[in-house]
């Protein structure tokens, strides 16, 4: 696996707690943006700062590219409101918002190769981002 973030030095075969505390550590103008890719180029990308980021996911064979959202969306914010990174801002749905800490658990549970936390959903971006 490899960990690599805005601004920072990619790390081989990162431990889940250095995954975890890049996560969590996101900030504008820091670092807001994280990606862990496994052996066969998937990864799961997450971009944002302190508390909230977007999180997608990327898978090769077939090639698929999804963001995560959940049936359970967060109030404060409507369709169309902007997450802030270092690349610009993204638009996103109101159930797309996702707490640092859920994001960590994300990328922790790629990392250990097992299922996602059952609060998060996937849906394509594959047509919309010109993949297919």
């Amino acid at each position: 696996m490899l960990l690599e973030a805005e601004g920072q030095p990619p790390i081989v075969d990162p431990s889940e707690e250095q995954v975890r505390a890049l996560v969590l550590g996101l900030r504008v103008g820091e670092t807001s943006f994280a990606s862990l890719t496994d052996e066969a180029g998937n990864y799961v990308q997450l971009a944002g700062s302190r508390p909230w980021c977007v999180i997608e996911y990327r898978r090769l064979k077939p090639l698929q590219h999804d963001r995560a959202f959940q049936d359970t969306p967060t109030p404060k914010y409507k369709d169309g409101a902007k997450i802030k990174t270092g690349a610009g801002d993204i638009s996103l749905r109101q159930d797309e918002w996702f707490l640092l800490k859920n994001g960590a658990e994300v990328l922790a549970a790629f990392l250990r190769k097992d299922r996602f936390p059952a609060n998060v959903q996937w849906r394509s971006m594959t047509e919309t981002l010109g993949l297919s």
